[in-house]
């Protein structure tokens, strides 16, 4: 099949270099059948000459190729009648050139009739395409009727476009002038815009500055008021310790007062038991009641003064926590990213001293 459609476009392609070289119809197609017999072994037909030439009108392969046969016969009979040739020879060639001649005539002829029937198909359809032809020549009409009306009114629409065209080169060239004037002003505020960012890049350094510098104030406030609170621990601890001290203290005086209560209770049931034999001694023991009651009472006051002082000693700390906390918190809100500088930061205060630390 490939050698077949191979040998089909070389046969395509030598038809094409002979069409460059033979203008003339009837010999460009006397050389297609001298190819198509002598080279390729093909049996020239009508019909096959025009699907392979497509030129002139049908009738034009047909004699062409009658054309050919004939000079083929008087070219045989020529060689044939060579006086040099055996007699055997001559009749032997004489009758394959009549039976070839022959068989010619008869492809001819069928190829005639073929191209005839072809022909007379083709001018059918021909006729039929007349007849299509000439009603879609009348929608044509009809469409060119109307195309031409859409004509005058694009051109109504055209001329409408270019006044609306002019008008808006005229607005082209007023919004030009104002997009100079625009660009100008455009130029100037940048021009602004850089002298107003150098200036809030040199605030925003003096910013960044003052923010070390109070960083640097609220690191040594922390530091001092720690220092502080450790003190005030330390004292409080101490006070604590002496609190505890005075507090086994007053136990112990108590307990051995309660014992001497006890004691002089006791006394005291003997003395009413005796109080008739005891009457002289009775005063003292009332007089050593009312020292141990006032040695009670001085103990109970030493107490109350300790418990005092521990108060203010926890109410002194508790203040210096709540200032550590509270410079503590500013010094934390400073680090925390803001997207605006404060305008002002002060440093945290130092912690106060409370009356009596």
């Amino acid at each position: 099949m490939e050698a077949v459609e191979t040998a089909e476009t070389q046969l395509q392609a030598d038809i094409d270099v002979l069409r460059t070289q033979f203008a003339n119809t009837q010999d460009l197609y006397r050389e297609v059948c001298t190819l198509m017999f002598f080279r390729y072994g093909i049996t020239p037909t009508a019909n096959r000459l025009y699907q392979l030439v497509r030129k002139g009108s049908m009738s034009a392969p047909a004699e062409a190729l009658n054309r050919f046969w004939r000079e083929l016969r008087e070219k045989s009979r020529v060689v044939i009648g060579q006086p040099d040739l055996p007699e055997s020879v001559r009749n032997h060639a004489g009758e394959l050139v009549g039976a070839l001649w022959q068989a010619a005539q008869a492809e001819a002829a069928r190829s005639l009739e073929s191209f005839r029937d072809d022909a007379a198909a083709a001018i059918e359809e021909s006729r039929l395409a007349q007849e299509t032809a000439s009603g879609k020549l009348a929608g044509v009409v009809d469409e060119l009727a109307a195309a031409s009306q859409m004509l005058q009114d694009a051109n109504a629409d055209l001329a409408a476009v270019r006044q609306q065209l002019a008008e808006a080169e005229a607005l082209n060239g007023n919004l030009a002038a104002r997009l100079d004037a625009a660009r100008k002003e455009l130029n100037e505020q940048h021009a602004w815009f850089r002298t107003v960012e150098r200036d809030h890049a040199a605030a925003l350094e003096k910013l960044r500055e003052q923010l070390k510098a109070d960083r640097a104030a609220a690191d040594a406030a922390r530091k001092h008021a720690l220092q502080e609170l450790d003190r005030e621990r330390t004292a409080h601890g101490k006070v604590q310790k002496a609190l505890d001290v005075e507090r086994a203290r007053a136990a112990a005086a108590a307990e051995r007062h309660r014992g001497e209560l006890r004691s002089a209770l006791n006394e005291v049931a003997d003395v009413r038991q005796q109080l008739g034999a005891l009457e002289s001694r009775a005063g003292g023991a009332i007089v050593e009641r009312d020292h141990a009651r006032e040695l009670l009472d001085g103990v109970r006051r030493e107490l109350a003064l300790a418990l005092a002082q521990a108060a203010a000693s926890d109410g002194r700390a508790g203040a210096l926590e709540a200032e550590l906390r509270h410079a503590v918190a500013r010094y934390e809100a400073l680090l925390e990213p803001s997207g605006e500088m404060p305008e002002e930061v002060s440093p945290p205060r130092k912690g106060r001293r409370t009356a009596g630390s």
